[in-house]
């Protein structure tokens, strides 16, 4: 696994570099054992420290997680069992839908190449006064990854068990490229170019 950790105005130490590597990497392993990489981002605000972990087990579903913690072990710890939570419940689903390995194979086949970029952006609870520390978004990661050709109903199901706030995809009945996000008030976004919403197979 392709593993990288780093500090956003936080020295992180080899000590609690590998320490994460370590349990971050058992932990994946009982549910995926080849996980293609891991990406771990450690601030503070204030006295307390946040832990931000992006994982890709293939190049299709990626996992974030997050927490805050007294201490970089303590975030880290709470954010570890976040994104086993999320590792456990997507494992079930996938053995629950074995016999769907037809549709599978076509949803590969009809996929597109795209890049993938991983923007840090700072917690919400960070104070207007230190939002000018953040103008300028980290660019952390850049890997390969695919767009699917899915339904809407599996699109969204794919982004909450992911709990990745934004996904695009290729719609299933046009194989247009749509998007579905998160909004800022809590309801699901779906963006269809063609403006074929009422023709889609939800």
């Amino acid at each position: 696994m392709n593993f990288k950790i780093f500090g956003k105005q936080v020295k992180v130490g080899e000590t609690f570099s590998k320490y994460a590597e370590l349990n971050l990497l058992e932990s994946i392993q009982k549910y995926f054992p080849n996980p293609i990489s891991s990406i771990i981002s450690v601030s503070k605000n204030n006295k307390l420290f946040h832990i931000i972990i992006v994982l890709h087990i293939n190049k299709k579903m990626e996992f974030t997680a997050q927490s805050s913690g007294q201490t970089a072990k303590l975030a880290f710890n709470e954010t570890l069992e976040k994104l086993s939570k999320q590792l456990r419940r997507y494992k079930r689903k996938i053995k629950n839908y074995k016999n769907n390995e037809n549709n599978k194979n076509n949803n590969k086949a009809n996929s597109l190449n795209a890049q993938f970029h991983i923007i840090n952006e700072p917690p919400t609870s960070i104070s207007k006064q230190k939002e000018t520390n953040y103008q300028e978004p980290l660019i952390f990661a850049e890997l390969d990854t695919e767009i699917e050709e899915l339904t809407v109903i599996d699109a969204l199901e794919k982004m909450k068990m992911g709990n990745i706030s934004a996904l695009m995809f290729r719609n299933k009945k046009h194989s247009g490229l749509n998007m579905v996000y998160k909004r800022d008030d809590g309801l699901i976004g779906w963006v269809d170019p063609r403006g074929n919403r009422n023709l889609a197979k939800i």
